[in-house]
């Protein structure tokens, strides 16, 4: 069985038609709890629609999604629990293909499926088969190489106790999540799309932010990168260890690209002493104009991103 947490917050449009794919799973040993984070809209009346006895709606004050998981997260007691927002779309075949990767890899704590963007138009057959495997989380997320995302992944409710629940923080607390089960035990993953994420309703991969502190310290990065680093020591295995290390890099570059960008040219100096390897990439394009005399290197930045954009527009 699976637990699927929903946090619901204002998606009286989109929520009607997650809920219909749940019910169209060929996988029906499910339970679903919808925890709305006070509502202000019909999201509510929207769920209470749906006669299913599998379908369980908890009500709360607003306190965020990650709040909202771990209330779902406890409400339940299956072996294994899958994150599922409210206004992404599954596949009738994504809980088989979880269930299947969860008896293949009997030691995963961590389990995901691929997933595709979706604009909310009509539904095109997603491609058929995929391959499963083990995999090096903090390798594939460090090289943007994503196997999952929130809606896609499941995980042992066992680890969940062992690492424990959710941390509060603004964007991005399942990441956290991720990162400490991956530490944990291992991670395996399908290329098989069985998930639609929504674009353009405000999640994490439609973000644009460019803001970025105003002064540079380790406590002002994001909350797996700080729990990581104060890990790192304990790591024994090399290549696990140096998987992190990258992925902590990958982090503190993205940081530094967003400074760069913003012009806050003095963080992005400071953040240029606390890698760990070194940049690369982007990163490395945006430590070098950090370097020049401002703003001719915040310019020479937004030139090279606005080419590269070009690029890909003439090869769509």
């Amino acid at each position: 069985m699976f637990d699927i947490v929903m946090p619901l917050f204002n998606k009286e449009i989109y929520v009607s038609r997650t809920i219909e794919g749940v019910l169209a799973q060929s996988y029906e040993d499910w339970r679903l709890f919808i925890v709305d984070d006070g509502s202000s809209d019909g999201s509510v009346t929207a769920v209470e629609r749906f006669g299913d006895s599998r379908i369980m709606l908890i009500r709360q004050p607003n306190a965020g999604p990650g709040a909202a998981r771990n209330t779902g997260i406890l409400a339940g007691e299956a072996e294994w629990i899958a994150f599922l927002d409210a206004d992404d779309l599954w596949m009738p075949d994504h809980l088989a293909a979880l269930a299947a990767l969860r008896q293949q890899f009997a030691e995963a704590v961590l389990i995901g499926t691929a997933y595709r963007h979706w604009t909310g138009r009509d539904v095109t057959a997603l491609p058929p088969g995929g391959s499963a495997r083990l995999i090096r989380y903090f390798h594939e997320a460090s090289r943007r190489r994503a196997p999952f995302y929130t809606s896609s992944a499941a995980f042992s409710r066992k680890a969940v106790d062992a690492v424990g629940l959710l941390e509060h923080v603004t964007v991005g607390d399942e990441m956290d999540l991720w990162a400490r089960l991956a530490l944990h035990g291992p991670v395996a993953a399908s290329t098989k799309q069985t998930v639609l994420y929504r674009v353009g309703t405000g999640g994490i991969t439609d973000s644009n932010v460019t803001e970025a502190p105003r002064t540079a310290s380790l406590d002002q990065m994001s909350l797996p990168v700080v729990r990581l680093l104060d890990r790192l020591h304990g790591i024994t295995d090399d290549r696990l260890r140096r998987d992190v290390m990258d992925y902590i890099d990958f982090d503190i570059g993205l940081a530094l690209v967003k400074a760069v960008r913003s012009g806050q040219i003095d963080y992005a100096r400071k953040l240029l002493k606390i890698f760990l390897v070194g940049p690369r990439g982007k990163a490395r394009i945006a430590g070098w104009l950090s370097r020049l005399p401002q703003p001719l290197g915040q310019r020479l930045l937004a030139l090279a991103f606005g080419l590269k954009r070009a690029v890909r527009l003439s090869i769509a």
